[in-house]
């Protein structure tokens, strides 16, 4: 999910380049004190708040799946209090914040009814610990049901034997040569990029939005480590984030949707539209002419809502660019007839995961192919994305960024190999 917690007032006055790297240029000094100044989507005035909610998920029906759930549940899961509303504003709002909220008032665990949909939110480090170590017990259901038009059969949402198959596939590419690479090539200049780019508004103490900055490093991050292609995000305006975006937001909104009309199997959903329309013209509206034939083609009403449009549209953007990074990649492999001839194999020209993908020969197709390295770009940059700005969210607070501090101290004494 996107994180949604503009930081749309953040003084950074502290902002410096990397003690390692030397500059040529002498950089004016930053005060040792500051402090940051947050306003997040969740203080903005309602009346002007474009909420993204569901036609089909309405308040009585939140209250009748809790319930009717209530009475059969027996796990002592507490059941948040939350309306449609504080639902929707998860959808684009401020993700977090209503999330903390809740753990705050009813525990590490709870369970949030939305629509037709309940979900079990885990907040506590030893339970999220064990449902990832137990990960054959828990199945991706809803993830993988709303979000399969974005991922196809990616590892994102893959599970059981094609799971396994294609991590075993892609965890090779991820050894520790290639991170070794990838921190000095690829992250550490990436970020320098950023604090270049940060330092006149910290001069000057400008507002900056630090979501928009950390989604745009991440996506510059993925494109030189997984395809060895540079977005420039930082620099320019790029279709891609506005695409990823705009198909994680429709993810959202599916998961609330009572009626998955969206989905390949929703026939019965399209004979009860045309059911209505033979209904609507016997009693007065003869000279009202459908064809029932378009009706009963499945994924018909995602050609006409104009939500199912842009989301399409938006992955189609997603897909095409992807597509076409692994076709001139695989040229360039074929042509040099490239294969991996050691264990930590890295193209010392383009380090990146689809060289060593394409270069391990791998028999599989390139629809499941393209479906995993549209993973690593969406699930990965966004979700990283989402951490640095909740991470920064934190470090407002002064014990955890003296923590922060003492932790990276002892990182750095204990990280040589990097």
């Amino acid at each position: 999910m996107p994180c949604s917690l503009p930081l749309s007032h953040l003084s950074l006055s502290s902002l410096s380049k990397n003690p390692l790297t030397s500059s040529p240029s002498p950089q004016k000094p930053y005060p040792l004190h500051h402090r940051l100044f947050v306003k997040s989507s969740i203080n903005k005035n309602p009346e002007t708040t474009t909420k993204t909610s569901s036609w089909v998920s309405p308040d009585w029906l939140t209250s009748l799946s809790k319930s009717l759930t209530t009475a059969k549940d027996d796990s002592g899961i507490p059941i948040a209090s939350a309306k449609l509303d504080d639902v929707s504003d998860l959808l684009g709002g401020a993700l977090f914040l209503p999330l903390f909220k809740w753990m705050n008032e009813y525990g590490p665990v709870y369970r949030l009814a939305a629509g037709p949909r309940n979900f079990v939110v885990v907040s506590d480090p030893a339970i999220a610990k064990h449902v990832l170590k137990n990960y054959g017990k828990y199945g991706k259901g809803l993830v993988a049901e709303v979000s399969e038009f974005l991922f196809g059969s990616g590892f994102a949402i893959a599970e059981g034997p094609l799971w396994t198959a294609r991590r075993r596939a892609v965890v090779p590419s991820l050894h520790k040569r290639y991170l070794s690479i990838m921190v000095d090539r690829v992250f550490s200049r990436c970020a320098e990029r950023l604090v270049e780019k940060l330092q006149p508004d910290a001069i000057n103490g400008t507002a900056v939005n630090m979501e928009d900055k950390f989604s745009q490093l991440t996506l510059d991050v993925i494109g030189l480590s997984v395809f060895n292609y540079n977005f420039d995000a930082l620099n320019s305006d790029s279709p891609v984030i506005e695409a990823v975006y705009t198909s994680l937001k429709e993810a959202e909104a599916r998961s609330t949707d009572l009626l998955p009309y969206w989905k390949e199997s929703s026939f019965l959903i399209t004979r009860f539209l045309i059911w209505s329309l033979d209904f609507l013209c016997v009693c007065q509206f003869s000279c009202l002419f459908i064809s029932r034939s378009l009706l009963l083609q499945v994924g018909f009403l995602c050609k006409i809502i104009p939500r199912q449009i842009k989301a399409e549209k938006a992955v189609s953007v997603i897909r095409e660019t992807v597509e076409d990074l692994i076709a001139k990649c695989k040229e360039i492999v074929e042509s040099e007839g490239e294969r991996i001839d050691a264990d930590e194999y890295v193209n010392d020209a383009d380090p990146s995961i689809l060289r060593f993908l394409l270069a391990s020969r791998e028999e599989v197709s390139s629809v499941q192919l393209r479906d995993d390295l549209l993973s690593m770009l969406v699930a990965g940059h966004e979700t990283t994305g989402s951490v640095l700005t909740w991470t920064l969210y934190l470090l407002r607070f002064f014990l955890v960024s003296k923590s922060t501090r003492r932790g990276r101290q002892s990182f750095t004494r204990t990280t040589s190999f990097l």
